[in-house]
């Protein structure tokens, strides 16, 4: 191999080449000495949540600043929400002198700043529809344009299928034809290849049956007896039965419409009545959904499967309708074809799903080069202070252009971005039923260990920057996730582009040299709707929020052996069940052999009326499998005793404070205060006491 391709690293070396990095921000830091960074790193996770999520933890990384721990904090590791206000932190501390900190309202040199950004931050509570053109009217055209042109694409390829399964069949041998004869639209208009489809299908359905049958015949003798045959045998008897089902039901379209035309009287009424069936059937799902006990989450998903299957059907019903009645030659449908392909050639698909919008309008709120005073007037950061902003160029100031790579090792905390590898496609059981898997973004290394990692100035050619990677983090909205993993839901919410999450090259690909395309082909949208080719082998990987796999960021601080770790979880936890909590346990347990002990009891309410618990922040063990012993930290949106007053006010107007659903994405100032505050007072609180001498993070004096 070439000695200049770029190479693919494993996670020992990416944790190697990371703990050099942590020695040079412990010296930018003040660090009296480097300390060793394999045994005594400290990390910092921030959770999923949404904007909660980044306004709660806003005040938490105050409230560290104020103690004096945030200088002490080696890794940030951010999931969606946390990673909003954490890309923050990096995008301000790389660019301003002596990496000041830039959220401190009481530091003088940083106050003026620091005022401007807060009232940014709360002006943009609302950061999806922040105002100067981008109205509720902006993001509902955004979400059009994407639905129409994925349409656009996808449609015409199915009315091109359906169009060449209805042309007719070559002549049927006499029995072939006396069988079909009896269909409806055999007699109306003979055989199509629907025909063959649906009698194709019912041949391998009866073939596998009665495979089955033979070979539980043959079960006295040893041979079939090896639990290798019995294997392979049990496999292809259910893809046998799985692909004659889908044939029979395909094959079944033509029947069942003209049997609706004839019995319901149009095919208007055909169509309704199917997805009218399919929404009470969802609904209901829903609300039996909302009983607790296994037996309604069964029944729940159970109908809400069935209803969506329902749905599906009826739209292809309606498209083969359409084809039928109204076709308008080979011409047109070959033209249509031609422009679905074109446009899929043209257009990105990371760029027409609403992936962008969302990625252009955080990077706006959190990553900002011009602020505004408080009469409207828009300033320069890079002028506001010429004592704590060195000069850079102007294409170094802009978040658009700020490249992973090129982000300089400060006193800030090395950020690792948590984002999730889909892999519902993976031959290898344990992905296969996760769904997913951790891949990080950071300043040397994008990657993951069932990808192999590759440098950052390396992969996809150095151009992954810091507003995608944190948009990546946070695509919350997603098909083939644990909760759309559905595959009528995955597919309805593919043909209407309801969806966030990314394709990128595998870094495996980067071994390749230069052989990494700009973007993944538009055919992939057919992965994500068919849940095929989803997986960590694939050249194009599809990323989604890192929440998916692992809510905390607690995942890859354990891999880094962190010796002592703060955990501010900022999910939406209603019951106080910390599921979030208990998965990431049980995973670095799995996956890494650390057990970790901790005790969440004192953070659940003792006054369930006002939601009152004794504690908000809880101190656990972390047994490493080398032996190394550690602190976690875990902090909780959870209400106290002893808050200000303005926090309990929002909290009576707002019964669901502090846990409002992760669907509400637009803040306003009251809002934004009440969760902010919340953060800061109990990071104040919590961590004041922890640093004293001789307390879990007596850290002060390194």
């Amino acid at each position: 191999m070439d000695s200049e391709t770029p190479k693919l690293f494993s996670s020992f070396d990416v944790v190697k080449d990371e703990r050099s990095r942590i020695l040079n921000r412990r010296t930018k830091a003040g660090y009296k000495k480097p300390g060793r960074p394999d045994c005594d790193a400290m990390g910092l996770a921030l959770s999923g949540g949404g904007i909660r999520s980044a306004t709660f933890n806003l005040g938490i990384l105050q409230a560290l600043d104020r103690v004096g721990l945030l200088r002490c904090i080696d890794y940030l590791s951010t999931v969606s929400g946390g990673g909003y206000i954490g890309s923050s932190l990096t995008w301000f501390m790389s660019r301003l002198k002596a990496s000041v900190f830039p959220f401190d309202t009481i530091n003088p040199v940083t106050d003026a700043l620091a005022n401007r950004l807060l009232a940014r931050f709360r002006a943009r509570g609302n950061y999806m529809t922040p105002g100067d053109g981008l109205t509720w009217w902006a993001l509902v055209a955004a979400i059009l344009t994407g639905i129409i042109v994925n349409l656009i694409v996808v449609i015409p390829i199915f009315f091109f299928i359906l169009w060449i399964l209805g042309m007719g069949l070559p002549e049927l041998p006499y029995f072939l034809d006396r069988l079909v004869g009896g269909v409806p639209y055999a007699q109306r208009e003979g055989p199509t290849w629907f025909t063959a489809l649906l009698f194709l299908g019912m041949v391998v359905v009866l073939v596998s049956l009665v495979a089955g049958v033979l070979f539980s015949m043959t079960t006295r003798f040893a041979a079939a007896r090896n639990c290798s045959f019995q294997r392979w045998t049990n496999k292809a008897m259910g893809r046998g039965l799985m692909y004659g089902a889908i044939g029979v039901i395909i094959g079944t379209i033509p029947i069942v419409t003209v049997i609706l035309e004839i019995y319901l009287h149009g095919w208007v009424h055909s169509a309704m009545s199917s997805i009218s069936l399919a929404g009470i059937l969802s609904i209901w799902g829903g609300i039996t959904g909302k009983k607790h006990g296994n037996e309604a989450k069964g029944v729940r998903s159970f109908l809400l499967s069935f209803g969506l299957s329902l749905l599906m059907y009826g739209i292809f019903l309606w498209l083969f309708y359409i084809t039928r009645r109204f076709d308008p030659g080979a011409a047109v449908y070959f033209t249509a074809l031609g422009c679905s392909l074109l446009i899929a050639y043209c257009a990105d698909i990371n760029h027409v799903s609403m992936h962008r919008f969302y990625r252009n309008r955080l990077m706006e709120a959190y990553l900002p080069m011009r602020v505004r005073d408080d009469w409207g007037r828009e300033e320069n950061i890079s002028i506001m202070d010429e004592s704590v902003t060195p000069p850079v160029p102007a294409s170094e100031r802009d978040a658009d252009l700020c490249l992973l790579h090129a982000i300089p090792q400060t006193a800030a905390p090395y950020h690792l971005i948590n984002a999730t590898i889909q892999t519902v496609g993976s031959r290898l059981p344990k992905l296969k039923e996760r769904g997913g898997h951790s891949f990080i973004f950071s300043p040397l290394f994008c990657g993951s260990d069932c990808t192999s990692y590759a440098r950052s100035k390396d992969y996809i050619k150095g151009k992954v920057n810091l507003a995608t990677a944190m948009a990546i983090s946070g695509a919350a909205v997603d098909p083939n996730t644990y909760a759309t993993r559905s595959r009528p839901l995955t597919f309805l919410m593919t043909l209407l582009n309801v969806r966030l999450g990314y394709w990128i090259r595998n870094p495996q690909t980067t071994a390749l040299g230069n052989v990494q395309w700009r973007n993944p082909s538009w055919y992939k949208i057919f992965s994500e709707m068919l849940g095929r080719g989803l997986n960590e082998n694939s050249s194009s990987l599809h990323l989604s929020d890192g929440g998916h796999f692992e809510n905390l960021g607690l995942y890859e601080l354990i891999r880094r052996e962190c010796k002592y770790i703060i955990v501010c979880d900022a999910t939406a936890d209603v019951n106080y069940v910390f599921d979030d909590l208990a998965k990431a346990v049980e995973r670095v347990r799995v996956d890494f052999g650390a057990e970790i002990t901790i005790d969440t009891r004192p953070i659940r309410p003792v006054n369930k009326v006002r939601k009152i618990s004794r504690e908000a922040c809880v101190v656990g063990g972390i047994r490493y499998k080398s032996g190394l012993e550690g602190v976690i930290v875990y902090v909780n949106t959870t209400l106290v005793e002893k808050l200000t007053e303005d926090i309990y006010a929002y909290q009576r107007q707002n019964p669901a404070f502090p846990d409002q659903g992760t669907g509400d994405q637009f803040f306003g100032e009251q809002q934004f205060e009440a969760y902010r505050e919340l953060g800061l007072q109990l990071g104040v609180r919590y961590f004041s006491k922890l640093v004293v001498p001789g307390g879990p993070l007596d850290l002060l004096n390194l």
